[in-house]
């Protein structure tokens, strides 16, 4: 039976070199697994590209509908896939009305993107959306499109306040507030956490539309406590699902965000009486994240997270089903917090602290690190995740190889000889 974290890791003094050098490269792991700018462009065109079909659909039932953006585009916390797996990006259709059931709208919208997406891959109908996917040997991906109606007393045509939304197997409506949850998400990341060192505010940016636009690359890179703080669980996550299976019943990310956020108000509040450094934040965020249910299923009740802007929506719906659900984030969320101290072990090969964070979060973070401390090294900084002897023999070798390459800059070097060209025409 899971009982959480409840030893705060709140600091009672300031940050140690060690500290300070696990906490650069674990932001830097965050820049590391975030989408490029390269990836994104082609995101972007996908989502695009399906918009254009559903705001002029052919099947009139889908007529005069609203394309945005939901999930992790929109709370900005999108990481890059893991190795064979895909970037997920959501979006909401909404309706003005519709006459048909939810299965049958759902079977309309699969009919209408299955005739008309032309992405060389499948499109799959689902319980609560029709999924697109990009037979796209470098950037798998897919669009989750799911369509929705505003829930009775709610005249807005843009998506905000309480929608409802097809589910297939109930054959019933699901309630639902994507874009109000998201607000909630943004407006807790703008609560200052008081930092011993700065972070890099990000600017809010929208754009409106018949068919709305991904938030920009700029926006969902940007980088603040919270933000920086999920996107290295959500990429723990992956890792560890890759680990124990594609069907294992791991956190969903509506889940660790909402849990992320309400954990980070209570960081917020203990930083007026003593600042931190983002390092402490991001551990005292993870610390909190497991005590944030609304109800707690060890303890004999339903297990219970809501949607702060939607209360009958329940993100841990699925835990009540299968117990599984609660075990696995037991096991994850112990792995995530031994995971985000790694920095403060005293690893005796730097190999081995290398490997460690490939295990915890994938082979981007493992590049970043083995870069990171072969740079530190050669400036004779202190180096985080090993040990005094080990650290000193990296700076040493550093220092040598650094010597010998500026002895052979100063050698004089012979004319570079011109390569044949071969036989000519």
């Amino acid at each position: 039976m899971y009982d959480g974290l409840t030893t705060s890791t709140f600091p009672t003094h300031r940050a140690s070199p060690q500290e300070e050098a696990w906490e650069k490269l674990l932001l830097e792991i965050v820049e590391a697994v975030s989408v490029p700018v390269s990836d994104y462009a082609r995101i972007e065109s996908h989502y695009n590209a399906i918009s254009e079909i559903l705001i002029e659909p052919n099947d009139p039932a889908l007529a005069e509908g609203h394309v945005f953006p939901q999930g992790s585009f929109l709370t900005r916390t999108v990481v890059r896939a893991l190795g064979q797996g895909e970037i997920d990006v959501d979006a909401i259709l909404l309706l003005q009305e519709t006459a048909q059931t939810p299965r049958e709208l759902l079977e309309t919208l699969h009919t209408e993107l299955a005739s008309r997406a032309r992405t060389q891959g499948d499109v799959e109908r689902r319980n609560r959306c029709v999924t697109v996917h990009y037979a796209d040997a470098t950037l798998p991906a897919h669009l989750d499109v799911t369509p929705a109606i505003a829930s009775a007393g709610n005249d807005d045509d843009e998506g905000w306040g309480p929608l409802e939304v097809p589910d297939y197997k109930q054959a019933d409506w699901h309630p639902t507030n994507p874009r109000d949850f998201a607000d909630w998400f943004n407006d807790i990341s703008e609560i200052p956490i008081l930092l011993e060192q700065g972070t890099v505010s990000f600017t809010e940016a929208r754009k409106r539309a018949d068919a709305e636009q991904l938030p920009s690359h700029e926006a969902i890179n940007a980088f603040d406590p919270l933000r920086a703080t999920v996107k290295l669980m959500k990429r723990h996550r992956d890792v560890f699902r890759e680990r124990h299976g594609a069907e294992a019943p791991v956190p969903i990310s509506v889940v660790i965000t909402t849990l992320a956020a309400k954990a980070y108000k209570e960081v917020a509040e203990l930083s007026r009486k003593q600042p931190l450094t983002a390092l402490q934040a991001i551990r005292e965020i993870v610390a909190r994240m497991p005590n944030q249910f609304d109800q707690n299923g060890r303890t004999g009740s339903e297990w219970i997270l809501c949607n702060p802007r939607r209360r009958t929506e329940n993100f841990a719906e699925k835990w009540n089903r299968d117990p599984a659900y609660a075990a696995l984030f037991a096991k994850w969320h112990g792995e995530l917090a031994s995971a985000v101290g790694l920095g403060f072990v005293a690893f005796s090969e730097e190999r081995v602290f290398e490997e460690e964070v490939l295990a915890a979060f994938g082979p981007e973070a493992r590049k970043r690190t083995r870069s990171f401390l072969l740079e530190e090294a050669g400036l004779g900084h202190p180096l985080p995740g090993l040990d005094d002897s080990t650290a000193d023999r990296l700076r040493k070798a550093s220092a040598v190889g650094a010597t010998f390459r500026g002895l052979a800059e100063t050698e004089p070097r012979q004319a570079a000889q011109p390569k044949s060209l071969g036989r000519l025409g």
